[in-house]
């Protein structure tokens, strides 16, 4: 069972990501300059690539749940095939030629398409906590191995970031407690830690393809077994990286970040939409120069974030997605019914 309910939403949450989801943003628009040929832009994409999924799908799943699964993927698929649809469109106009396939989610759709696998294995994780996490950890790793694993349905990387959410399940307050309340000395050590193990991806010369955590070692040129040591490092890479954010991830209130935090929905599905524009001229703007490249990106990624996180947005966005959703009204009267009856 989860040892620890989140009964109220708790800040640390929201700021931590208001800053990964700006990550995303960030990691997209570098990905548009060249996608990972440049050396000023490859260290700051190994970064991000090296844990920002992964933390998301651990921040998802403190926040995870195994009652009401009907109500919370059923928005979801709505999200995915509208924006399925959307993106189709907006590819079609930007990149004609560019392949589409319907049981392959667009580019970060991805991302719901995994969500809802993860809520689906939930009442499993949640009744078997230990056992899910060393399952998913072995089937993360052994997934690597697996010649037909790819992007169709998101399998790969539903099962590669698998543990992640596993473990934010069923631990992840507690280790969310343990990372921002550790020593100075503990934080530096871990932040070394993380840094030592960045640098060691980045000077490997992995194929960026790696971090996506989509394809089998057979498709990236490697054989089963250095397949299963690579996915073996990336994840002990991304487990330090996690901790490492988190401890460094702000304590103070940060009301700007915990707004972005809270609606890092909109932010994820509609970023695509100014990177897909800007992609067309990114390329340029890094040949003139790379430090101008990457302070326009920045700027671009802050930009981005303002104008898709606010609160209309994010209120259209759940509208959109739940209106299939709604509680018939006998049940709300029947729920209101059984509030009032607790409160007399």
């Amino acid at each position: 069972m989860k040892a620890v309910e989140v009964k109220r939403r708790d800040q640390r949450l929201d700021i931590a990501k208001g800053l990964l989801i700006g990550l995303v943003v960030l990691g997209h628009l570098l990905e548009g300059t060249n996608v990972w040929s440049a050396t000023t832009v490859r260290l700051p994409l190994t970064l991000i690539y090296a844990f920002h999924m992964p933390a998301f799908a651990f921040l998802t799943g403190i926040t995870g749940t195994p009652k009401n699964l009907v109500r919370r993927v059923g928005p979801l698929l709505v999200l995915l095939v509208l924006f399925q649809f959307l993106y189709f469109g907006a590819t079609r106009v930007l990149k004609p030629g560019a392949e589409f396939e319907w049981d392959t989610p667009f580019w970060m759709l991805w991302f719901l398409v995994a969500m809802i696998w993860w809520l689906l294995l939930t009442p499993i994780i949640d009744k078997f906590p230990r056992a899910s996490i060393a399952v998913s950890t072995a089937l993360a790793i052994a997934v690597t191995a697996v010649p037909w694993i790819g992007y169709p349905l998101s399998l790969g990387r539903a099962l590669v970031f698998l543990p992640f959410y596993a473990v934010g399940y069923a631990y992840g307050k507690r280790v969310l407690d343990w990372c921002m309340s550790s020593t100075k000395v503990l934080k530096g050590v871990t932040v070394a830690g993380a840094a030592s193990a960045l640098m060691v991806l980045y000077f490997a010369h992995l194929k960026h393809e790696w971090f996506y955590g989509s394809l089998s070692a057979d498709s990236l040129d490697a054989n089963p077994a250095e397949g299963l040591v690579i996915r073996s490092a990336l994840l002990l890479a991304a487990g330090l990286g996690i901790m490492a954010f988190l401890m460094l991830v702000p304590q103070r209130e940060s009301p700007g970040l915990a707004m972005v935090g809270r609606h890092t929905l909109p932010v994820f599905l509609l970023h695509g939409f100014i990177v897909l524009g800007a992609e067309l001229y990114l390329p340029a703007v890094l040949a003139r120069n790379n430090v101008v490249a990457l302070a326009f990106v920045v700027t671009l990624t802050a930009a981005t974030v303002l104008l898709t996180s606010g609160p209309r947005t994010n209120a259209v966005m759940r509208t959109i997605s739940g209106y299939f959703f709604k509680p018939s009204t006998q049940q709300a009267n029947k729920k209101n019914s059984k509030l009032q009856t607790a409160s007399s």
